[in-house]
């Protein structure tokens, strides 16, 4: 007999894996199937019940009145067979091979099938093959298909390399309505107009026999009034499809007059900036942070005027970085003010603050208390700090987003990794963290604002923890040294579409910055750095750095920023021993080779991020300025 033992509960692990493994292994027996697709000639045996648990239209059918509900042969029409073979043996096995060979075809027919897990795997792979030759077609592709993450990316891929993409073959070779399309999209309302309109000329002269009597008309798409006088005499005296074509004249007058129909309201680029701490704020004695003041601004380069934004909600934060996509704003990680005046320097520079002046902001000790509201700090003790301290336990994963159509800061997905003194860049539709933590290695995360999502990727192959990053021409470049001093800098290059980072070897790197900041302007890199007023320039394609003209002052703690065809450098000094602490801007004039001054920064912020955004600025009014009694 049994005795009176507790019950036993048994689980096999495997037995679902066991069931899959043996329905497929039964498909080889005719009798054990029900039904039998033919597709294209081909014939696949399966199980009715498998099929709609991974396909709603396989559901619909086999469980509607329908006579394929009960039929043993059941012919898809219009269906791509070997596509469809890689899909039913997914439903077995839950594998599948994605190639370049297949995707497309692969991802027509789970859409067609209604194969969910397989479209997004699709989305993802085509995504990562996007680059200049083939991002316009991807787009066309993903709006078919039902592939919005893929449209999505491939458009924010033209924003970010326009001119790139309008020299290649796919562009040229766009129908005529779909160029329309492209050239009248809010996304590349933001391209300047010259840009724009030398991609057009292009398009009409690749095939000028049948294209050229649209001229006229699609030049209502490139606001010509805000073409640069030179520009027009140019086009007027040396273009023969202008020059031939007096529709094209009257047409080319009536915009520099204005008397086109107008187009939707020409957003302007601006540089934005988001501030930390301000030194104000922070003068001795103060026991607690101040009330809050504006933090959000832009600054429009033609009327050299700042205009307030609504403040980003954390008004101390520190250790933070910026980046904008596809015109919306990101803040990622930092630390909150009380954790960070005691640590505030970037890069190498993690003892003191700004300038290391003897009682500067940031040397004072206070108490340390986290910041209500603000994230998951990292309580376990580090083993070692990417551009941030080894002790660091403030922080934070937060991930603000600021879109402009909705003119409010909201909170993102919060990043995988706690971060401060990080780097943040904008590449090929999805923003890059990177650095910023508290191990031993550079590590990547990587955020899709379609899913609202962030993925790992692989770390830098070198460790830095001074360094910079930038996306140029569909690439994440990454330049930085370790925090010791005199540690010569080192290049390194991350390939999206293989997961993979290079090391890259040009000559006249320069041998050492201090908190290295890097931008891409018109497929170049510029670097610069706290403790010089020396630019370098990378050339990619050359593989080459040189020096352009230097800087007219330092810039400590601030930003770096491709503005139209100028670079803006922001950041703050100390003038003298005993002087006063500026943080001032100065802009460089890529055709010049020339740095010009552009005044001081609105307040003195000791730290703060920037960068590039178009926006309307007639909607923005209030003027922003250094508070009330400063």
């Amino acid at each position: 007999m049994v005795r009176d033992v507790d019950d036993l509960d048994f689980h096999l692990p495997s037995h679902a894996q066991d069931v899959l493994d043996g329905l497929q292994r039964l498909r080889a027996q005719p009798k054990l199937t029900d039904v039998t697709l033919l597709v294209g000639g081909r014939e696949l045996r399966c199980h009715r019940s498998l099929l709609a648990l991974s396909s709603p239209y396989f559901r619909a059918m086999f469980a509607g009145d329908f006579a394929e509900s009960t039929a043993a042969r059941v012919e898809l029409r219009g269906v791509e067979p070997g596509a469809a073979a890689q899909l039913v043996d997914f439903a077995y096995t839950g594998r599948l091979t994605v190639t370049q060979a297949t995707v497309e075809a692969l991802a027509r027919t789970a859409a067609r099938l209604h194969f969910p897990a397989v479209q997004q795997v699709c989305g993802r792979y085509l995504q990562q093959q996007l680059d200049a030759a083939n991002c316009l077609g991807l787009c066309e592709f993903g709006e078919q298909q039902g592939l919005p993450g893929v449209a999505a990316k491939a458009w924010a891929f033209l924003r970010e390399n326009f001119e790139a993409v309008a020299h290649e073959d796919e562009f040229l070779q766009l129908p005529r309505d779909r160029l329309a399309a492209c050239l009248a999209s809010d996304l590349l309302q933001a391209q300047p107009e010259q840009s724009r309109l030398e991609a057009l000329l292009r398009w009409v002269r690749h095939d000028a026999p049948a294209r050229a009597a649209r001229l006229p008309e699609l030049l209502g798409l490139v606001r010509l009034d805000a073409l640069p006088g030179p520009c027009v005499q140019q086009l007027l005296a040396s273009e023969p499809l202008i020059r031939e074509s007096e529709a094209c004249r009257e047409a080319l007058s009536r915009g520099r007059s204005g008397a086109l129909p107008a187009l939707p309201q020409k957003l302007e680029e601006v540089l934005v900036v988001v501030g930390g701490r301000a030194l104000e704020e922070d003068e001795e004695g103060t026991e607690a942070p101040a009330a809050p003041s504006g933090n959000f601004a832009f600054y429009h380069p033609q009327a050299r005027r700042w205009t307030a934004l609504p403040d980003f909600p954390d008004y101390h934060k520190w250790g933070f970085s910026l980046a904008a996509l596809s015109n919306d704003v990101y803040v990622t990680g930092g630390r909150p003010r009380a954790a960070a005046v005691t640590g505030t320097g970037r890069g190498d520079r993690s003892e003191g603050g700004p300038g290391r002046r003897e009682g500067a902001p940031g040397r004072r000790e206070q108490g340390l208390a986290e910041s209500p509201g603000w994230g998951h700090r990292t309580d376990t003790p580090p083993a070692g700090g990417s551009r941030g301290s080894k002790a660091d336990t403030w922080s934070t994963t937060q991930a603000w987003c600021f879109p402009l159509k909705e003119a409010a800061w909201r909170p993102v997905a919060p990043m995988l990794r706690a971060r401060t003194n990080h780097a943040s860049a904008a590449l090929n539709g999805e923003i890059y963290a990177i650095g910023g933590t508290t191990l031993g290695v550079v590590e990547v995360e990587h955020y899709d604002p379609y899913t609202d999502a962030w993925t790992p990727a692989s770390p830098a192959l070198k460790y830095v923890s001074n360094f910079s990053a930038a996306g140029c021409s569909g690439r994440l470049y990454l330049v930085g040294s370790s925090a010791c001093k005199y540690n010569a800098l080192a290049l390194q290059c991350y390939h999206p579409s293989t997961d993979a980072w290079s090391l890259i070897a040009a000559p006249f790197l320069p041998k050492y910055l201090s908190s290295p900041r890097c931008a891409a302007l018109r497929g170049a890199l510029y670097l610069v750095g706290d403790n010089s007023k020396k630019v370098h320039k990378y050339d990619p394609d050359a593989n080459l750095w040189r020096k352009v003209q230097p800087l007219h002052s330092l810039h400590e703690n601030g930003a770096l920023v491709a503005l139209g065809d100028a670079l803006y450098v922001t950041g703050g000094r100390w003038q003298g021993l005993d002087g006063d602490y500026r943080v001032e801007m100065e802009a460089y004039d890529r055709g010049r080779d020339a740095w010009a001054p552009r005044g001081p920064l609105p307040r003195a912020w000791l730290y703060h991020g920037a960068a590039a955004v178009f926006l309307d600025v007639s909607k923005w009014t209030r003027p922003f300025g250094p508070p009330q009694g400063h």
